[in-house]
């Protein structure tokens, strides 16, 4: 099998990450997309508690989505190449893509490791911005790399869709008191509403 990660702290989980992870299943033609919540912001921000993120971003699961809790499980900070490694020795027959966002390229070279996670996996760079014709070149410039090996897929067609939804805007707009049904599903919806998260943003 072709599996995708995408890792996140998901909160709350909402419908760009919904259309991240099914435009890289179909442009790619993977098996799955696996959708990641993190235990703790890698900048160190104020996220709300990984049961709650957790809980939401299993109403984004399918057919071909699912939730991986490796993170969280863990419970404490990992690199994305302990978590390719760890799903690489427990399903060796699959292969493995990590999804990042184009706003990652210029801080990719300080990941951990970054070379074992495009000499071994693959690494899928999806656009977060409209004018996303020059994502290798810049990739090219972040890296220091002279040849950019196929591991590395850059989706920039030019029909790719690409949102601004994200979770500070939703916060915003719950702040605001403005509906968010159009931004995240329903049951995500219900249950901010419900457990009255992001009340004292």
């Amino acid at each position: 099998m072709k599996i995708a990660i995408l890792g996140g702290s998901f909160d709350p989980p909402h419908f760009g990450h919904w259309l991240v992870a099914n435009q890289v299943k179909e442009r790619l033609n993977l098996d799955e997309i696996w959708l990641m919540p993190c235990v703790f912001h890698p900048f160190h921000k104020i996220i709300s508690s990984a049961k709650h993120r957790l809980k939401m971003t299993r109403f984004l699961a399918g057919k071909q989505i699912k939730i991986s809790d490796y993170e969280i499980k863990k419970n404490k900070t990992s690199y994305t190449i302990d978590a390719l490694n760890y799903y690489h020795k427990k399903y060796p027959k699959n292969h493995f893509f990590w999804i990042i966002g184009s706003d990652q390229i210029k801080d990719f070279k300080k990941w951990r490791n970054w070379q074992e996670i495009i000499n071994k996996y693959s690494l899928v760079i999806f656009p977060r911005e409209k004018n996303h014709f020059d994502l290798k070149t810049r990739f090219q410039k972040s890296t220091g790399l002279k040849v950019i090996p196929k591991s590395v897929i850059f989706l920039d067609h030019q029909d790719v869709v690409v949102s601004n939804i994200s979770s500070t805007l939703i916060k915003t707009r719950l702040k605001m008191k403005e509906s968010v049904l159009h931004f995240v599903p329903e049951k995500v919806a219900k249950y901010i509403k419900d457990h009255r998260l992001y009340n004292n943003i």
